[in-house]
């Protein structure tokens, strides 16, 4: 075998000040699940307390002491190290990387600065500094040694080794003799005093590839191995009686290769099953077995059968053992064992643990320490209110759950228990349009419910609620998670809600007697008010020469109507809330005295609604709401005369901000006026508000139908319908009308209220 020339090698030696003092070993007892008293307390009581970690912890290396994880906070590597001892975690300093390879000992360095320094967590206030690392780069750690890489000017990469003389406390300096025609792919620490150098030499067709043994304590190679013509991707890793690796033959499939030491060239292989395609496996020797795994699993958003830890015995082929369902982490321990960042289904849940010969010298996985959450998918909190107000923020209201982890896919289900109306919504960790931010699922609810997923929605009813969140891990570890809960809607009633949803629904009468509801939506996204559905509620109702909707009449969670018969009788049809009427009950006769009748509004502020009628002699008459289903008017009260100008008067609620509920009336040259309510059950001077009017057959007073919170007014015609929204002015009462599709066919309709 040719050497580098020893021109190549780099001698020269850092003086270091040395103040070690040497830690004493401990023996890690196994940590229990209950939930026992802190460390303190532990030790008062004699019982072992669990070491309490972060679920997002990297075990980086593990000594006799303590371990070395990272965790990434605010975007920044956070370093701690936990004692075995007392199950303390220190945070390490800031903005600097720590390193380290199975012992006590850590190296640390600062992203501005060059240098390697040493500190022993055994005992924490001692410092070995001063180890140069100008123009190399960290390939591993070994105990006190730094296996380092260096690009010489001709772009051969050479391996050097740093160390600390046990002695003088200086720093010193190996060359690892390599062959001269060697490409360094990879070097790594393998034990406390070997590592390993993976190069190839050769080209095309030649290349040969070769794994060498370095011995730490003189840069020398101790021994060599052929691999062949492809090199190992992962899983390297050496024992006192073989060199191991993991090789992916055909991409999909993959096997361990061991090879005997001492030169015998004896080599195994055992099948490790199939691999997604371009995935690694890592494997490491614990006592006469293997342990492999595809890190990552924990946090995957795809399965894999390679993500549970599984333990292979080097000498029984074909006897393997499944330590845990999964591996984010894993690093060497000085005494022969492995600690992983892991997670099991079966018991332990999400914490670290150690992976050492039990009983019979099969590997066991004893829980270290523990986050305190499970493998499976979970449930960490939920945040939907009790109530659920949806008058408040435009209508919308924010519901989040909150997973365990994010990389889950699911449905999160809103159903009214009453009608069964619903609205669902389905996320996932790789779908941007509903995606798990964190494990944090935000259901931002419009406040529309169907009555089929898939069907066009209408504003979700007032009442009771279910939740329902349905999550199957994108991983494929655990089972699938079901969580319910519940929570109530509440709205407002308005005067023209009959479906206890807070939108304004339209009735209608056709020539035949159909009456007609259409449930009235407006979102923040539509352009118009349209309709979800017109539904037919009932028939017969050709027997009424005049209906109107007149509020709510009796306290009930609906709107009410009154419907005038040919003798004059006036009845009432209270609303059920569910779009339906209860039957109806006579209010009294004698109505036929009145040409027009219109309800709806509030017009003395007691928050009742009352009644309005002209009679053919042109006299307005008021009657006030009583609250009373039984007798719900009071006597009627005149409020003027020469109303017999006007063919249509509506009363259109509290439209322009005044004391009370507002009346506009068209008169028979198609000008619109506004009479606004003083409190008292009477009008100021009437405000001319428009002209052109006489195009339309029916104004109704739909309520807040774009629930902008203010009244707004529906005209419908032989030409179409529109929508006049309020703006809140008496001077200028509308804005412009809108077109709706609601009603565009209201030529075959003789009454739209």
């Amino acid at each position: 075998m040719q050497h580098r020339s020893s021109a190549r090698r780099l001698t020269a030696a850092v003086t270091v000040v040395l103040a070690v003092t040497a830690g004493a070993a401990v023996t890690v007892a196994p940590a229990t699940a209950a939930p026992v008293a802190g460390p303190a307390a532990a030790q008062k009581t004699g019982v072992t307390a669990p070491i309490i970690v972060d679920n997002d912890i990297q075990v980086l290396s593990a000594g006799t002491t303590g371990f070395l994880s990272r965790r990434t906070v605010n975007e920044n590597s956070e370093y701690r190290w936990t004692s075995y001892a007392d199950g303390s975690t220190k945070i390490l300093d800031a903005d600097t990387a720590f390193f380290g390879g199975g012992s006590d000992v850590v190296f640390m360095r600062k992203a501005t600065e060059d240098t390697y320094y040493v500190r022993d967590m055994a005992n924490p206030t001692s410092y070995l500094y001063g180890i140069s690392g100008s123009g190399y780069i960290l390939a591993g750690v070994a105990g006190r040694t730094l296996v380092m890489t260096r690009r010489e000017s001709s772009g051969e990469l050479d391996v050097v080794l740093k160390r600390l003389s046990p002695g003088s406390g200086s720093a010193i300096t190996l060359d690892v003799p390599l062959p001269t025609d060697a490409r360094i792919l990879r070097a790594q620490a393998a034990t406390l005093d070997t590592a390993l150098i993976l190069y190839a030499r050769g080209t095309g067709d030649e290349t040969e590839h070769h794994l060498a043994a370095v011995d730490l304590a003189t840069g020398r190679i101790a021994e060599t191995v052929a691999l062949g013509t492809s090199a190992p991707r992962t899983g390297v890793f050496l024992t006192d009686s073989h060199f191991a690796w993991v090789d992916n033959p055909t991409g999909t499939a993959a096997r361990l290769v061991t090879v005997a030491r001492g030169g015998g060239g004896d080599r195994s292989s055992f099948p490790l099953g199939t691999t997604p395609t371009g995935a690694a496996l890592d494997a490491a020797p614990v006592g006469g077995w293997a342990i492999t795994v595809q890190k990552g699993g924990g946090l995957s958003e795809y399965p894999s059968a390679q993500y549970p830890l599984v333990a292979r015995s080097l000498t029984a082929p074909g006897s393997t053992v499944k330590l845990l369902d999964h591996v984010d982490s894993m690093t060497a321990a000085p005494d022969g064992s492995v600690l992983v960042r892991g997670g099991s289904l079966a018991d332990g849940g999400e914490g670290v643990y150690k992976i050492a010969p039990g009983e019979g010298g099969t590997p066991v996985a004893t829980r270290v320490a523990t986050t305190g959450r499970k493998t499976e998918l979970d449930l960490a909190s939920s945040s939907v209110p009790p109530v659920v107000d949806l008058d408040a923020n435009g209508g919308r209201a924010a519901l989040t759950w909150t997973l365990s982890r994010y990389n889950a896919e699911g449905t999160v289900t809103l159903r009214h228990v009453a009608t069964g109306r619903k609205t669902q919504r389905s996320f996932s960790g790789h779908n941007y349009s509903f995606r798990v931010s964190g494990g944090k699922i935000t259901f931002d609810w419009d406040g529309l419910a169907a009555q089929n997923v898939g069907d066009l929605a209408a504003f979700a009813p007032n009442g009771d609620y279910v939740w329902e969140l349905r999550a199957k891990p994108l991983n494929g570890i655990g089972p699938d998670l079901a969580r319910t809960g519940t929570f109530k809607v509440a709205r407002k009633a308005g005067p023209h809600d009959y479906t206890d949803n807070g939108s304004p629904d339209l009735l209608a009468r056709d020539a035949s007697g159909r009456l007609f509801r259409d449930d009235t939506v407006k979102t923040w996204a539509s352009s118009e008010v349209y309709s979800v559905g017109r539904a037919q509620i009932g028939t017969g109702w050709q027997i009424y020469n005049q209906l109107e909707a007149v509020g709510n009449l009796a306290g009930g969670t609906a709107g009410d109507l009154v419907a005038r018969d040919k003798d004059g009788v006036l009845w009432q049809y209270l609303g059920k809330g569910d779009g339906t009427f209860a039957p109806r009950t006579k209010i009294g006769s004698g109505w036929n005295a009145y040409d027009k009748i219109t309800g709806g509004s509030d017009l003395n502020g007691d928050g009742k609604s009352d009644l309005l009628a002209t009679d053919t002699s042109g006299s307005l008459w008021y009657y006030r709401g009583t609250g009373d289903w039984k007798a719900p008017f009071a006597t009627r009260v005149r409020l003027g005369g020469g109303w017999g100008i006007y063919n249509q008067i509506t009363a259109v609620g509290n439209l322009a901000g005044s004391a009370a509920g507002d009346l506009v009336a068209r008169d028979t040259s198609g000008v619109l006026w506004l009479y606004q309510g003083d409190g008292s059950g009477k009008f100021t001077t009437r405000v001319k508000i428009g002209t052109g009017w006489g195009g339309f057959t029916h104004l109704v007073a739909a309520g807040d139908a774009d629930r902008d919170g203010r009244v707004d007014l529906y005209a419908a015609g032989p030409s179409g319908s529109r929508l006049y929204t309020g703006t809140g002015d008496a001077t200028s009462p509308f804005k412009p009308g809108v077109f709706t599709s609601v009603h565009s066919d209201a030529a075959r309709f003789d009454s739209v209220f």
